[in-house]
């Protein structure tokens, strides 16, 4: 009989640790999930910020491109009135010339 108070007293026992540990192992649960959570939170505000910048590099992208199209068109103008100047120079002497002989002699 003391024998099995003893052994009903140790099965007490060890459902008592069991129930602590389970206790335990659920808080443990709980703290990991917070974790967790805070983690989702930080990985989406990173998201944001990956998506933002990616935004911006598009817009400043489309300026640059803009920019190279703008210079590109200006480079040509700048190309076409030098090669003007330097096609039409003679002709432009030779005008001047017939001008001045023709009408101031």
């Amino acid at each position: 009989m003391a024998n099995k108070q003893q052994q009903l007293n140790r099965i007490l026992e060890l459902l008592g640790k069991l129930d602590t540990d389970l206790r335990q192992t659920n808080q443990d649960i709980k703290e990991t999930n917070q974790r967790v959570e805070e983690t989702n939170r930080k990985v989406e505000q990173t998201n944001r910020r990956i998506e933002e910048t990616n935004q911006r590099v598009e817009k400043w992208d489309e300026r640059y491109f803009t920019l190279v199209k703008d210079q590109g068109v200006t480079a040509r103008t700048i190309i076409v009135a030098a090669a003007s100047v330097v096609v039409l120079s003679p002709v432009l002497g030779a005008v001047s010339d017939l001008f001045t002989n023709h009408f101031f002699k």
